[in-house]
């Protein structure tokens, strides 16, 4: 065993560690496909770390380690592609993929060095690689999987072509390079773009995929085999850590999300609108225009919650949040300020707009929203709604006061009862 590679294997148990203890606290989309892929290149290192160039264990870790390449790579590549493609039709083209290139991986690791089952394994795999996709989509167009055929003639034309040269090798390697060279492109396309783990790991799957490339060529260059050695796990240690910057920072972000959105409808929140409002109002103060504040208050709703239970309420804010942004323009904010008060913030309106206008259209916006019936379980439910509207700056210049204004009138809308049963 060569103990030199320990420190290593376990630098890079303490990472996977690191990530699995992260997903259990977090679970985000994609992370076992992350986790899974690393364990197989842990189990990469491990078979690495026992093999020998001649005696019993020396076929069996060479086929573990190349073997181990192809699965997490194409575990790799699920995890990049799982937001752009249909997720049963990618599973079963990389499963064929992945099986034609562990064929590949097994003749080498075997050490047979004759072009005719490198030739056998390549039609196979170019056959099965082009047919597939076009099998899956039933037909002879490929939409957006087009590139796909050129990619399996970019992996096996050349293997065909190291194979019949005696380049053996290269012909095990070369598609390890394009395998993960297509994962950096996949995750640089699928990952947030403001994010410096999306940065950390494309750049670590282009390192590995050039480490493939230049594995033949760095085999014969004995004063660049030690530099190689080092350079190796570079790239291991560089894809671990963007996954876990990655998972950092997406948890960073549903943390921000949360603190400024109402979780049972998904609309911003008071603290939310607080900070809208007076971007709203710097706006308005800017350019001369107006904003309204309208304030909504469902009428009956707390009859819903006592006849028909919690849940249905809850549903009933979630159906009604949905169809109130819907209506709205893309620059104005509804937001929940709690229980069935809800807030609509109208940014930058024409100066010369009236009240009455501006009165008008909120208030029929509201009420063919809510004319919609809400129903479940065999029932449906219209409810109405008192508003109340305050203007910027026509009735006040303070924000306080604004919303105490907006929260005046509404209430003095406000009827005895106002559910009704459809």
């Amino acid at each position: 065993m060569n103990i030199e590679l320990l420190p290593d294997l376990a630098a890079m148990a303490s990472l996977l560690l690191i990530l699995c203890f992260l997903r259990r606290r977090h679970r985000q989309e994609g992370v076992g496909l992350w986790i899974a892929g690393l364990l197989f290149i842990f189990l990469e290192a491990g078979a690495y770390s026992l093999y020998e160039r001649s005696g019993p264990r020396h076929i069996p870790c060479h086929v573990i380690a190349l073997d181990s390449y192809v699965i997490a790579g194409t575990l790799f590549l699920w995890a990049a592609v799982k937001p752009l493609a249909p997720q049963n039709k990618t599973k079963i083209y990389l499963a064929v993929t992945a099986g034609c290139l562990m064929g590949l991986q097994t003749i080498y690791g075997f050490d047979i060095y004759v072009p005719a089952p490198y030739r056998w394994i390549t039609i196979i795999g170019l056959i099965a690689g082009v047919v597939t996709p076009f099998v899956l989509e039933r037909g002879f167009r490929l939409g957006m999987a087009s590139w796909l055929p050129l990619v399996q003639l970019l992996i096996w034309g050349p293997v065909w072509i190291f194979a019949s040269k005696g380049m053996f090798r290269d012909t095990a390697y070369y598609p390890l390079f394009v395998l993960y060279m297509c994962a950096a492109i996949l995750f640089w396309l699928s990952l947030p773009k403001k994010s410096l783990g999306r940065i950390v790991i494309v750049v670590g799957f282009v390192l590995w995929s050039l480490v493939f490339l230049a594995h033949s060529w760095i085999s014969n260059q004995p004063q660049y085999v030690d530099l190689a050695a080092e350079v190796w796990d570079w790239q291991k240690f560089l894809v671990t850590i963007g996954m876990l910057l990655v998972l950092l920072e997406r948890q960073v972000a549903i943390n921000e999300w949360h603190a400024l959105h109402d979780q049972l409808t998904g609309l911003a929140n008071r603290r939310c609108y607080e900070e809208k409002l007076d971007e709203a109002i710097r706006l308005a103060q800017r350019t001369g225009s107006k904003l309204a504040l309208v304030m909504i208050d469902l009428d009956g709703f707390k009859a819903v919650n006592d006849t028909q239970g919690h849940d249905i309420g809850d549903l009933l804010l979630q159906f009604i949040a949905r169809n109130l942004q819907k209506v709205i323009r893309p620059v104005d904010m509804l937001a929940r300020l709690g229980g069935d008060e809800f807030i609509l913030l109208m940014t930058n309106l024409p100066a010369d707009l009236t009240r009455e206008r501006i009165v008008a259209i909120a208030n029929t916006r509201v009420k063919e929203t809510l004319s919609i019936p809400f129903s479940c379980k065999g029932e449906a439910f219209v409810l109405s709604a008192s508003t109340g509207v305050a203007l910027y700056p026509e009735d006040t210049t303070d924000e306080v006061l604004l919303r105490r204004l907006a929260d005046q009138r509404m209430y003095e809308q406000k009827p005895n009862s106002a559910m009704m049963q459809a």
